[in-house]
């Protein structure tokens, strides 16, 4: 999203400092080719490579900068880094407490959106009726392909998986291809974005069954965020 050279400091337009938060756990850091490659603890977003023989700091990098809501307290809209992996020599996803990933290119020394979370939400099973919920808590407007995510209550692509009693269920429905010029909805900051969606047309699951998983997966396609839109966890119906 951003980036910045080695020498980056806190305040207004910067990483944020923890204040009276309970502390985010330590994030082992990634090391490669002599390099490591760290969240830094404690403060908002910051990513850090050092030099492990030297300890010099080579380039920092801030992720991500979310917008936060007047009337809630600051400390408890903090959002500090989760976990790291390699994902190959040159790229380390980073995933923040939000859910959120980022893919970082040690090259460019830049990162970009990989991963953006969503909600689930049950509404009904008989016919099988989820809520889908899309929030932007960052500090620009993001813009999400609309087929892409069933606006206006309708599904023009396979963007759930549906699982019952373990078996997934095929999807039936249509698989639109290409995406009508500027369909798309913008989300401003601290805004959200709501719809229910009737799976039961285009998911055949047997009325027998006991417990249904529902997962939401596709990418945001057309649009200049062209991130992976995910469900960080199941929605399960019993």
């Amino acid at each position: 999203m951003t980036n910045s050279k080695s020498g980056m400091t806190s305040g207004q337009g910067g990483p944020k400092r923890m204040a009276s938060r309970i502390a985010p756990a330590r994030v082992k850091p990634v090391e490669i080719d002599g390099i490591r490659y760290e969240a830094v603890w404690g403060v908002l977003g910051l990513f850090r490579a050092t030099e492990i023989k030297t300890g010099r700091i080579l380039w920092e990098l801030t992720l991500y900068r979310y917008k936060y809501d007047d009337i809630l307290e600051t400390d408890v809209q903090d959002v500090f880094v989760a976990a790291m992996a390699k994902e190959s020599d040159s790229t380390i996803l980073v995933t923040d407490e939000r859910a959120t990933v980022y893919r970082v290119d040690l090259k460019s020394r830049k990162s970009r959106i990989a991963k953006w979370p969503v909600g689930l939400k049950p509404v009904d099973r008989k016919p099988l009726t989820v809520e889908l919920v899309i929030e932007n808590g960052t500090d620009r407007v993001v813009r999400f392909d609309k087929p892409s995510i069933g606006f206006g209550g309708r599904l023009a692509n396979k963007l759930f998986i549906v699982k019952a009693d373990g078996v997934e269920i095929p999807y039936l429905g249509m698989m639109k291809k290409r995406a009508p010029p500027d369909d798309f909805l913008e989300l401003k900051p601290l805004q959200e974005f709501r719809v229910k969606l009737d799976l039961s047309a285009d998911y055949d699951v047997p009325k027998t069954a006991r417990k249904i998983e529902v997962r939401f997966e596709h990418t945001n396609h057309f649009s200049v965020d062209d991130f992976q839109l995910y469900s960080p966890m199941p929605l399960v119906i019993e």
